[in-house]
């Protein structure tokens, strides 16, 4: 599709502003599909914490990198195709606010109410 002759460019701040809005959609997307990875991966929200196991030795290193690894395969199962997931969706996102995970909750029911990854439409979406 070309802009007709008498139509002028869009400002490359609207472009820029645009194509940000659409990076920061993209990200809170991943990060509501990685979250209820997470957790899926883990099999309930008690043990997240052991996920997180700073200046620890390689044995834990290791188990830190299995789950990571199992987490990262089912985002990707959930991402490819978030639209015939999303009641698993909703009940790992009710697990992890149950549990008193807000934010990552959060994260999920972002992810929820898009359903499609932002950067697979025509248009722009811009923030209200």
């Amino acid at each position: 599709m070309t802009t007709p002759p008498d139509t002028p460019a869009p400002a490359a701040a609207d472009v820029d502003r645009m194509l940000a809005d659409r990076a920061a959609t993209s990200a809170e997307f991943l990060a509501g599909i990685l979250a209820a990875g997470m957790l899926d991966a883990a099999g309930q929200p008690s043990k997240l914490p052991a996920d997180l196991f700073p200046d620890t030795d390689p044995d834990v290193v290791q188990k830190i990198w299995n789950a990571a690894i199992v987490a990262g395969y089912r985002m990707g199962r959930i991402s490819a195709r978030p639209q015939w997931d999303a009641a698993g969706l909703r009940r790992l996102r009710a697990e992890l606010a149950n549990a008193g995970y807000e934010a990552m909750s959060g994260q999920v029911d972002r992810s929820l109410a898009t359903l499609q990854h932002p950067a697979d439409t025509s248009t722009p979406r811009t923030r209200p």
